[in-house]
């Protein structure tokens, strides 16, 4: 396995593996694109990365992290910057961390996001906000998340409700509630 940066080369497998492990439709192929520019800080350093088996070359992970500045809000429907310690303009954002099931529990996750984190931090970014799935199974989303460090800052329930998209967990629509929650740098 090897972590490389998410390149706009990498956009249709990309788009491949989300369908497979996130639910049909949830990131469009323009989406996927729009994404990875999101990804690019003004210096041209890229914050998202993937997971990639180098046997096969298939996508296995994908960490998707905006800097500051080249983002508005996550993919749902709320989040309360109010609550926030620092400002947007100083916050970078976590999209989504997704792994195939076959490379779970295996440390893939945390080393994702330190890659997007160690830009941050070399960037000096002030923190970083992110939407965290509940329901995850033994709400593994929430808890990783408190171990690298983020604090919850609110709950979002039907946060991904108007989002077109099949989820994997209940259907359409997704009923699943988001946990904001905070990581200062």
């Amino acid at each position: 396995m090897k972590i490389q940066p998410f390149l706009p080369e990498d956009i249709s497998r990309v788009r491949h593996f989300a369908d497979q492990e996130i639910g049909v439709g949830y990131y469009t192929e323009i989406e996927l694109i729009e994404n990875q520019k999101k990804s690019v800080n003004k210096d041209g350093e890229i914050s998202s990365f993937l997971l990639i088996d180098e046997d096969s070359d298939q996508v296995k992970g994908l960490r998707l992290a905006y800097p500051p500045g080249n983002w508005i809000h996550g993919k749902g429907s709320a989040q309360r910057e109010d609550l926030w310690p620092f400002k947007k303009n100083e916050t970078a954002y976590f999209q989504s961390l997704f792994l195939s099931s076959d490379v779970q529990a295996k440390g893939w996750g945390p080393k994702l996001s330190q890659m997007s984190i160690d830009q941050f931090k070399k960037n000096k970014v002030k923190g970083i906000a992110t939407h965290s799935w509940k329901e995850s199974p033994h709400n593994s989303s929430v808890r990783y998340l408190e171990k690298v460090g983020f604090e919850t800052i609110i709950e979002h329930p039907l946060y991904w409700v108007n989002v077109d998209y099949v989820c994997t967990r209940d259907g359409k629509p997704c009923r699943c509630t988001a946990v904001e929650m905070y990581l200062k740098l």
